[in-house]
């Protein structure tokens, strides 16, 4: 569940699955009692290479981090989690989608 509303995950989906819509969930955000923030985004390439591209934005030090919403994120709600990188979000493929969609 996302917010109110129920969100079906594609288990046929993996990280080697090109053209997916996938959802991150914030688990620090999950712990307490506020809502999670989330992030839904699409990618035409392979998931792999589209999550090292949100990866490489949690370098503080670069100020990449303003580059990624999932970075600036943890950046600005969750500091103390940053060095964390994506190991504080939870990721599910949510479905498929081609490049004209």
């Amino acid at each position: 569940t996302v917010g109110s509303r129920p969100v079906a995950l594609d288990r046929a989906l993996d990280c080697g699955s090109a053209g997916v819509i996938y959802l991150f969930i914030c688990k620090h955000c999950c712990s307490g009692r506020e809502a999670p923030e989330f992030y839904f985004g699409r990618t035409v390439d392979g998931l792999h290479e589209r999550v090292g591209g949100h990866r490489a934005h949690f370098e503080a030090e670069n100020f990449e981090y303003g580059k990624s919403a999932l970075a600036l994120h943890v950046f600005e709600e969750r500091p103390d989690h940053f060095s964390g990188g994506l190991e504080g979000f939870h990721l599910c493929m949510v479905g498929s989608t081609r490049p004209q969609d």
